[in-house]
């Protein structure tokens, strides 16, 4: 249900640039999403459809860059991608279990597209 929340502030910050912007039709919404963010693109795309009836966003295309998770070793300094699901984690290099994810945890929009 968490989705729906961030599906309204996408298109809150999608109609303040386009105003800001000078006004147009959005066609396309680029949103970055991390590995480990539990946000579901899938139920994003749902609720867009919904809440962007009679908005400049109505009928825009939704795409979705992912981005894998990067944990940074505290042991060794070195970086690595975490298996699946995340568990027990330990640095391939030198086994510390010292890390810290440097890169996973994003959202946010990338780019709108504009057509006037």
């Amino acid at each position: 249900m968490h989705e729906y929340a961030v599906t309204e502030s996408i298109l809150e910050i999608v109609k303040a640039e386009v105003r800001q912007a000078g006004g147009g039709r959005v066609s396309m919404i680029t949103v970055v999403i991390g590995e480990l963010t539990s946000f579901a693109s899938e139920s994003i795309e749902f609720y867009f459809e919904t809440l962007a009836r009679g908005t400049v966003a109505e009928g825009a295309w939704l795409e979705f860059r992912p981005l894998e998770a990067i944990a940074s070793c505290g042991g060794c300094g070195g970086s690595f991608t975490p298996g699946p699901r995340h568990v027990l984690l330990v640095c391939p290099d030198c086994g510390s279990a010292a890390y810290d994810f440097v890169q996973g945890k994003e959202f946010y929009i990338e780019s709108i597209e504009v057509s006037a």
